[in-house]
């Protein structure tokens, strides 16, 4: 029996959401694909309406297939059919799932950021390297292509030689592009906080040394359920003493943004810190308080962002950068 594709004649025209059906791809991923990338060459109707070939459709189902398997959609928009046709020709089957009572696992698409853990991949099974990187500055350039953003990755593997406060505000940033990829951080040097921070936001983190043995477990590991942070944690910057003065300061804006911001800032800083120092009654215990502390941590940081704008906009000059501690 014909498919509904196969019995369509070659001069059909079908319209965005039957193309899209029969291709296997969602509306709305075949729209972005037609407005980045320019997939198919599909006239308008009279109404503006993209209309589809049977051709045109075979092409999506080849790209759709593609990207499964990790291809980037930047890369192959570029590409003619035949050579699609050709580098699918080449693919290794499908893995099989359990509703089609196959029992292989499906291969896990893994993106490396710091190449000094790659040889300690090698031999590994279930992983497929889509891109090694040498560090976060270089994955954010690798992001920010079409190519890079449109790569499916399911596990982040980073290695950082230093951990650093700037280097969680790169890696939210990292992992907005792929936020139900499993996370895992190795690292030589830094903060405990600053790793325990990390934790708390679902990443799994390792401090060096590690071996071929150990990467595997790790990745091993199911990924951890954590609720959406609200945003990276910064250090304070502003100390107490510096949101006292903000709140005292004359402004001519009528409902005091810059008092209210500065008290904001100061409870939420005040709660961090509460919530971090909680003694805990368990491991559980343990991790709620610390989630409860970055939560808090990162709705300051927004908080002092917005009182750095405000203070701008009003001509008020702050004490940028003064670290408080504790």
């Amino acid at each position: 029996m014909l498919t509904p594709l196969e019995s369509a004649p070659p001069q059909a025209q079908l319209r965005s959401g039957t193309a899209a059906r029969l291709a296997g791809v969602p509306v709305a991923t075949l729209r972005v694909w037609e407005r980045r990338y320019a997939v198919v060459a599909a006239p308008r109707s009279p109404t503006g309406q993209r209309l589809y070939s049977p051709q045109d459709v075979q092409r999506l189902r080849l790209m759709r297939q593609l990207t499964e398997r990790g291809h980037a959609i930047g890369t192959l928009a570029g590409l003619q059919h035949e050579q699609l046709q050709e580098l699918a020709t080449g693919l290794p089957a499908a893995p099989a799932d359990a509703a089609t009572g196959g029992g292989a696992a499906p291969v896990r698409r893994l993106l490396l950021v710091g190449r000094s853990l790659q040889a300690k991949l090698h031999g590994l099974s279930g992983e497929h390297l889509v891109a090694v990187l040498d560090d976060l500055p270089a994955a954010l350039a690798h992001v920010a292509t079409p190519a890079g953003a449109a790569t499916t990755v399911d596990t982040l593997l980073l290695h950082l030689p230093s951990l650093q406060p700037d280097d969680l505000a790169a890696l939210a940033r990292l992992r907005a592009c792929w936020p139900a990829a499993q996370v895992l951080l190795v690292y030589a040097f830094g903060a405990e906080a600053l790793a325990e921070t990390l934790r708390a936001q679902g990443v799994t983190v390792q401090r060096e040394p590690v071996t071929g043995r150990d990467l595997a477990r790790l990745l091993a590991r199911p990924a951890v359920a954590v609720a959406p942070a609200l945003g990276p944690v910064l250090p304070r910057r502003y100390s107490d003493a510096a949101l006292a003065a903000a709140a005292e300061m004359s402004t001519s804006v009528v409902c005091e943004c810059p008092r209210h911001l500065a008290e904001l800032v100061s409870q939420l800083a005040g709660f961090e810190r509460y919530s971090a120092a909680c003694l805990a009654r368990n491991p559980a215990d343990a991790a709620l308080h610390q989630r409860l502390s970055s939560l808090a941590g990162a709705a300051r940081t927004q908080f002092e962002q917005a009182l750095a704008d405000v203070a701008a906009a009003e001509g008020l000059v702050l004490p940028e950068d003064e670290r408080a501690a504790g």
